[in-house]
């Protein structure tokens, strides 16, 4: 095969549910499939997903490549024998549970020629589950780690020059379960001479798959966690000079990959991955985070930092833990949650923010985010907050009668408190309410569209609240069908 423009590299460990999808989105390229090679790398699969891949290869002899090897526990391994084999000139890592866009090498490779950018950065659209949003906000021709917002998302996900990664030996971690692409990341973005963002056209579907064993939702072994982390940490202090730009970046990663981890669920952990995580993110803190470089996070995660940095405090990082628990999620003291106002045209959700107002956070701007499986958003302002002794407290009207027929599809909608705050950053927290009280179901005549029947729920799984809509016909015929007792 000649010509090859990009080689789209997919590691594969007991995903044979899935791989036609993804594989069908690469064949379906606008680009053309005969300028693109598919290596995927067999971990070691139990559950014919090697086979799978045969039948792939047969298929398309001169597009496809598969690898067979031992399983080697985690994604990086794979992928850097994805590196040594691709031809193109362009690499692209997908993950076999997640799909392209028709559209999406086309307009990466286009605007990567147009700038000899080393890096492309294409939107990545969540299907069930979060995406990052910051460095998609608008198109980038020519820009840089810092303009394009780049460490906001350290996924592999991205086209990068062939040349860039040979040139410079860059590599994932092998054997780590989680943050294996930093070490490979983060170089890319700083020793690219273009780095490109193509936000008007959704370019890669991160899918959460029921079931399915993401990496992203297990805890590794603290080693095995904070090396890629320390890695990558290491490779921005040697690649910039010390100051607010270094800095910007520490504190991204710093609070991501360090901080968060001590969040509500760390006091859910055993007594033996606290104190491992404790002592090794203070080893990091200590040797790759400078002081300053954190000092303006909010101060709960401030907080954080500080006992981690004074010896690892179990205890009362164990205290803050289950503080942090609860100020996302409880309800305001004395107040019901939720309930239905206008005779169940309209809910009234009142949830609690995780900041408080003090001097580190002068405007915060809450939201409720209603975010359907399938990718849709609706978000909904909340009021003023205000804040009594502790955190601030916002409440949200959803007015579900004044929405269009197809603002709200049939199916389960997750709840979200958004709070974007006065530096431009927006974070997201999962909310878990209690029902309503009252009739649990209500009828709601939608504008312009067909009556539905709405309720508050609870996604047994992840024990998040989710609003769930359905035609009032299908509920009915369902309740026809029960049988009487």
């Amino acid at each position: 095969m000649s010509d090859v423009a990009v080689s789209v590299i997919i590691p594969v460990y007991n995903a044979a549910e899935f791989l036609d999808e993804c594989l069908e989105s690469v064949v379906r390229q606008t680009i053309g499939f005969e300028h693109v090679e598919v290596v995927a790398v067999d971990d070691g699969s139990t559950d014919g997903s090697g086979a799978l891949l045969d039948a792939w290869a047969e298929r398309y002899p001169e597009n496809i490549r598969v690898v067979h090897q031992e399983n080697s526990g985690a994604p990086g391994g794979p992928r850097n024998r994805g590196i040594d084999l691709a031809r193109g000139t362009f690499l692209f890592f997908a993950d076999p549970d997640d799909h392209l866009g028709e559209d999406a090498l086309r307009r990466m490779v286009e605007v990567a020629e147009r700038n000899d950018s080393d890096v492309v950065l294409g939107r990545v659209r969540g299907v069930g589950r979060g995406a990052p949003a910051e460095p998609y906000a608008a198109n980038v021709e020519r820009g840089d780690v810092w303009s394009v917002k780049g460490v906001h998302t350290l996924t592999p996900h991205k086209l990068f020059r062939r040349s860039l990664v040979t040139e410079h030996g860059l590599r994932f971690a092998e054997g780590a379960r989680l943050a294996e692409e930093q070490p490979f990341i983060l170089p890319a973005y700083l020793k690219a001479r273009c780095i490109s963002v193509v936000a008007d056209y959704d370019c890669y579907y991160l899918v959460d798959r029921e079931g399915f064993a993401h990496l992203t939702k297990q805890q590794p072994p603290a080693e095995a966690f904070f090396a890629p982390v320390r890695a990558g940490l290491r490779s921005v202090i040697e690649l910039t000079e010390p100051g607010e730009r270094r800095n910007e970046l520490i504190e991204r990663i710093a609070r991501i990959q360090i901080l968060a981890k001590f969040g509500p669920r760390f006091h859910h952990r055993s007594a033996e991955r606290q104190e491992s995580y404790a002592r090794i993110a203070a080893e990091v803190l200590h040797e790759c985070v400078p002081p300053e470089a954190v000092a303006s996070l909010p101060r709960l995660i401030r907080v954080r930092d500080r006992l981690l940095r004074e010896g690892g405090r179990l205890s009362e990082l164990l205290s803050l833990s289950r503080h942090d628990g609860l100020s996302w999620t409880e309800l305001e003291p004395g107040r019901d949650a939720v309930e239905w106002l206008d005779g169940g045209r309209s809910l009234a959700v009142r949830v609690r923010s995780p900041y408080y107002l003090d001097g580190g956070v002068a405007d915060v701007r809450h939201s409720l985010v209603l975010r359907h499986p399938d990718g849709f958003e609706w978000q909904v302002p909340a009021a003023r907050a205000t804040a009594v002794g502790g955190p601030m407290t916002a409440q949200v009207v959803l007015d579900l009668s004044s929405l269009h027929q197809y603002a709200l599809l049939p199916g389960k909608w997750e709840l979200l408190l958004r709070a974007a705050t006065g530096d431009g950053k927006r974070h997201e927290f999962p909310l878990s309410l209690p029902e309503p009280g009252g009739r649990r179901r209500r009828r709601v005549s939608l504008h312009r569209g067909r009556p539905m029947v709405v309720w508050l729920s609870h996604r047994s799984r992840k024990a998040r609240a989710v609003l769930v809509a359905a035609d009032w016909r299908t509920v009915a015929r369902r309740a026809l069908r029960r049988p009487r007792r």
